[in-house]
């Protein structure tokens, strides 16, 4: 709505709207107020009045937005309306670039013309001229020296200003310098940190796995092996399966220490050990139902165990063992997130 009531103000310096009032662009000359000479401006003057007819204003609304008559009349309706509105909630109803509405004692609404570029298009770039002082007699110089004094003062003032925004923003670009600084040598120190706690882990990974690997081999002696001839005399080589221990994500085996074999099924018990970790996949009350447990989740790959316990009658399935809870939990976790360990 703004826009077309400035539009209209410009092409026929008045715009009357009905059930509010006229709006009137007045042209104020140049003026010289304490020795300043303030340049002509064009201000938004208003006269209230619910009687007026403003129909030329709903025509020309309704050509520059090409919508019916009866459209054009709701939104300015709908626009009056919301001016009332705010001012029941509030003191004023202020817009940007054209000005303020208010009401006064007796309950009339007023408006206070703001600064508006559009309307002073012909005023555009002309400032405040400051008078230079005119001595015409000694006892003039004590006015003279006064209005001086004033420019002196506001020179001042805008030096003091100029100089705290220069400082401000000296102080906030070392700040922002300081701060990026500051963050290069985190980042640097934080991924030293982290390259040297992955290399480390690696190197813990696959130091036990090469240790295990060539230990298993050299245990291994040349009766695993079978030499046998054929009929025509030629030499049959037979090897015996060799099972390589696997070390992997730090599981800790008990080498031909306390294994027991249960019924032939190539499931075997281990004794519980203090200060180790057991990563459990099932608990269960009977041998059979732990065995039954091992073969439905294919728990074989795992090289799963039986732990025994003294203390507890339970059967629990062992798929790995650590030397600390932390490696524990996490194999755990990339297996299955019920699997639970035992310590």
């Amino acid at each position: 709505m703004l826009p077309s009531i400035l539009r209209a103000l410009i092409e026929q310096n008045s715009v009357t709207i009905s059930g509010l009032g006229t709006f009137m662009v007045i042209k104020l000359p140049s003026q010289i107020k304490d020795d300043i000479v303030y340049p002509p401006q064009n201000i938004i003057s208003f006269e209230f009045s619910k009687d007026v007819e403003g129909f030329d204003f709903v025509v020309t609304l309704s050509q520059w937005k090409q919508i019916r008559i009866d459209e054009a009349q709701t939104e300015i309706d709908n626009w009056i309306c919301m001016i009332e509105k705010g001012l029941v909630h509030d003191k004023s109803v202020f817009f940007d670039n054209f000005g303020t509405f208010s009401k006064d004692q007796n309950g009339k609404i007023v408006f206070h013309s703001g600064k508006n570029s559009e309307i002073n298009i012909e005023n555009e770039g002309l400032e405040p001229i400051y008078l230079a002082p005119k001595i015409i007699n000694k006892t003039d110089q004590n006015n003279c020296k006064s209005v001086i004094d004033k420019r002196n003062i506001l020179r001042i003032k805008d030096k003091k200003r100029d100089k705290a925004w220069f400082v401000v923003t000296i102080v906030a670009a070392t700040l922002f310098l300081c701060g990026l600084f500051l963050k290069a040598i985190y980042n640097e120190f934080y991924y030293t940190i982290f390259e040297n706690k992955e290399h480390n882990l690696v190197m813990e990974k696959v130091e036990p796995e090469s240790t295990a690997f060539i230990s298993n081999v050299l245990n291994n002696d040349f009766s695993e092996f079978d030499f046998s001839s054929n009929k025509d005399g030629e030499e049959n080589f037979k090897h015996c399966p060799i099972e390589i221990v696997s070390n992997e994500d730090n599981i800790v085996n008990n080498e031909n220490e306390n294994l027991v074999e249960v019924n032939g099924s190539g499931i075997i018990h281990i004794p519980f050990e203090k200060y180790k970790f057991y990563v459990i996949a099932g608990s269960f009350a009977k041998e059979d139902d732990a065995l039954q447990h091992i073969k439905q989740k294919k728990l074989e790959k795992y090289q799963a165990k039986i732990v025994v316990e003294p203390a507890n009658p339970r059967y629990r399935v062992c798929i790995g063992v650590f030397d600390n809870e932390k490696d524990a939990i996490s194999f755990a976790e990339q297996i299955d997130k019920n699997y639970w360990v035992l310590k």
